[in-house]
């Protein structure tokens, strides 16, 4: 078989095996571009055979990716952009290796994950600063509506920037204010709209709302992309000056998610709405109410908030004794049983 040959075979099982795990467009497009990546990696070091590769060469891989540079941030490649590359070259060998193209997987017992970065984490949004975003964009331009638009329905539903750019208009019944959203794994869900989201579809579709088969947020070619969409959202954020590293469009979502179950929303619920699989997805999101916990509670006990009288220089210091005191009736103690 020649370096063309186990080149195509290898791209169609990969499609094959993205296609039985029932995997997001979105996915399976970022996948194509990492395999495009490497097989030009695999030709520059003149090994387009990607059978004749070993462990050695995906360790020079793993390298070669920390040394790229990002074409839309001109920074070098996040850790998770490099993780998520290097798991597709796993996992390209693991299909060849299945189908009996190679008799051993190279990427097997490969440990080359790169710890990700906890200086920083995507946020959510505060109510204040969701409300900034949304009543500051200019309604009075198609394209601000459009925005309008687009932005309350995904604070509205929390549903995926992929799957708000996929919407056509049959998949809303704007009398009940619900809308079937095709999320990841083909799993198909109901997921309520808000009044004001309503309102804003209805007259941003005004054209086309007659049309069951009109992209809710049409652009070229077809729908808007991701790309297009979270780019145009931090457009925004700059102009609002509202733009820092920990905010993306899936803080939007998360937003959302945060919001529910700090008005009392139960995890399982939330859960549905956003479309996870598992709940520890969506469980994660409360890590944020624990931090407003913590927050709520150093502000308002009596024993930690600094202006509660209780609470003074002068307490700390009997404090300090007492626990001095408590310490050295221990020591003794434990003499006495010595003793």
């Amino acid at each position: 078989m020649d370096e063309e040959s186990v080149k195509a075979l290898a791209l169609r099982l990969c499609e094959e095996d993205m296609s039985a795990r029932r995997l997001a467009e979105g996915t399976k497009k970022a996948i194509r571009i990492a395999l495009k990546d490497f097989f030009r990696w695999a030709q520059k070091r003149q090994t387009s055979d990607i059978r004749k590769l070993g462990k050695k060469d995906l360790v020079s891989y793993h390298t070669w990716l920390g040394n790229q540079v990002s074409k839309r941030s001109g920074e070098a490649l996040a850790s998770s952009t490099r993780n998520s590359r290097f798991q597709v070259v796993a996992f390209l060998y693991s299909c060849l290796y299945r189908s009996g193209a190679i008799v051993e997987n190279p990427a097997h017992g490969l440990r080359l994950k790169v710890p990700e970065s906890r200086s920083w984490r995507r946020r959510p949004l505060s109510r204040d600063e969701i409300t900034k975003f949304l009543e500051t964009i200019d309604v009075e331009t198609e394209t601000g509506f459009r925005d309008r638009a687009l932005f309350e329905l995904l604070y509205s539903s929390g549903i995926r920037v992929g799957e708000a750019a996929s919407l056509k208009v049959r998949d809303i019944d704007f009398e009940t204010r619900q809308m079937i959203v095709r999320g990841k794994f083909d799993r198909d869900r109901m997921v309520p709209i808000s009044v004001v989201a309503k309102e804003f579809l209805v007259h941003w579709l005004e054209p086309r709302i007659e049309n069951p088969e009109a992209w809710v947020f049409p652009g070229r070619g077809g729908h808007l992309t991701r790309a297009h969409i979270s780019d145009r959202f931090r457009e925004l954020l700059r102009r609002f000056d509202m733009d820092t590293r920990d905010i993306s469009t899936h803080s939007i979502r998360h937003s959302t998610a945060t919001h529910l179950l700090e008005n009392g929303a139960s995890v399982r619920h939330v859960q549905e709405l956003l479309g996870h699989k598992n709940v520890e997805s969506t469980v994660r999101y409360t890590h944020v109410m624990a931090d407003g916990l913590a927050k709520v509670y150093r502000k308002h006990h009596p024993r930690e908030h600094e202006l509660y009288e209780e609470v003074d220089a002068a307490y700390f210091k009997r404090l300090e004794g007492m626990l001095r005191h408590r310490k050295k009736a221990d020591c003794d103690g434990d003499r006495k049983e010595i003793d």
